[in-house]
């Protein structure tokens, strides 16, 4: 039997990118790899604030998987992108201005585009992971009778721009990774509801981790909690800080908060802050293993990984209420609470943090609940319907 040729479309892709949708762009590649001839088309860059080259252009093999990148010949301006965001905002019909923005914001990368209008109808589906960029704006419409969009989508005002309805209309499966973004989705872009389907997110098996380690190693002497991911203020990680000061300012003997990843967020210097930067895989682990309580501050997601890495580990989460799929993870595998305000902050950790017993069960009905709705077999079987239903009617 012919095996579907899939191209995964993503802006920037590498085993060492941090990001929700790119990992999410990776898992997709993988998980259609041992049934279909996966080819990943992504730009040569590293840094998502100004798309500058970074790998080299070409073909690789990566993971066993084919790999091409293109440049991106203009980098992104960030402080230019950034003076201009507010109007686009305040006027998200405006079509002419929201091009512009899209232009400014990229990443443009002229010869993927070329790439997708000259050998597009060579794949029998192209996957675009993520709406928010030009690679998806630009390159969707170019096959857009086999395309396939995983949009990331939340509740966030890029989501509001008019330039993005097209995209949406365009494609002929939506693929969503939680039933909330499915309903923002529909209630967003009036699709046609038999276009927009669910696939869901596996949860991987934990490594073997030392809960001790992780403190040890980074000379953290106190319980903590931990925050993963990208440090930036549309991740609410400001915020998280702010919120911490005041339970510190409550309760001067409880928990650290511990901050892992990359970004340019500036934090003032703490006793009770510790920021480690990016770390790998197991010291990942190692850090959720140790936590008191995995803190997801984020108020746009469509879906949380860290919610997921930390209910396999048995560790109870605190999320942002203002997110309505954080609070549907929370209650579909009833592994964490949730706040909204400082005030419950700060009530929500003192209650995790006092009461062990408790918070031990909800991490443990979280893991429970990730085992039984998060299983990596189901989410490749959808996938795999998806990608060979969007390919027979582009045959069609």
């Amino acid at each position: 039997m012919t095996r579907n040729r899939v191209a995964v479309v993503v802006h920037r892709y590498g085993a060492d990118v941090g990001g929700g949708a790119e990992e999410e762009a990776r898992r997709v590649a993988h998980l259609l790899a041992p049934s279909h001839d996966v080819t990943v088309l992504t730009t040569c860059a590293h840094d998502y604030r100004t798309w500058a080259d970074h790998y080299p252009p070409g073909e690789v093999r990566e993971d066993g998987l084919r790999v091409v990148r293109f440049p991106v010949p203009v980098p992104r301006d960030p402080a230019a992108f950034d003076r201009m965001t507010p109007a686009v905002y305040a006027a998200p019909q405006e079509l002419d201005l929201g091009s512009r923005w899209m232009d400014a914001q990229g990443p443009n990368a002229p010869g993927l585009m070329e790439h997708l209008r000259e050998q597009g109808t060579g794949y029998d589906a192209v996957v675009f992971v993520t709406y928010l960029y030009a690679t998806t704006v630009g390159g969707l419409p170019l096959v857009a009778g086999r395309a396939l969009l995983v949009p990331t989508l939340h509740d966030e005002p890029p989501a509001r721009l008019r330039i993005f309805d097209p995209v949406f209309h365009a494609a002929r499966r939506i693929m969503c990774n939680t039933p909330e973004e499915r309903e923002l989705v529909l209630e967003r872009f009036g699709v046609d509801a038999g276009r927009a389907v669910v696939m869901g997110f596996g949860a991987d098996p934990v490594p073997p981790s030392d809960p001790a380690a992780f403190a040890a190693r980074r000379g953290i002497t106190r319980p903590y909690a931990l925050c993963v991911g990208r440090l930036d203020a549309s991740k609410g990680v400001d915020r998280l800080v702010e919120d911490h000061r005041a339970y510190r300012a409550a309760r001067p003997d409880g928990a650290d908060l511990v901050l892992v990843g990359r970004g340019d967020l500036r934090l003032s210097e703490e006793p009770w802050l510790h920021v480690t930067g990016f770390v790998d895989d197991a010291e990942k682990h190692e850090a959720i293993a140790g936590a008191a309580v995995v803190v997801v501050p984020s108020p746009y997601e469509s879906l949380s990984i860290a919610q997921l890495d930390a209910w396999s580990h048995a560790r109870p989460t605190l999320a942002n209420a203002v997110s309505p799929v954080l609070v549907g993870q929370s209650r579909r595998t009833a592994g964490g609470l949730w706040y909204d305000g400082t005030g419950e902050y700060v009530v929500m950790l003192d209650f995790l943090m006092r009461n062990a017993a408790a918070a031990r069960a909800i991490g443990r009905q979280g893991r429970a609940g990730v085992r039984a709705q998060h299983d990596w077999g189901r989410v490749a079987e959808i996938w795999r319907e998806s990608v060979d239903a969007v390919a027979a009617e582009a045959r069609a």
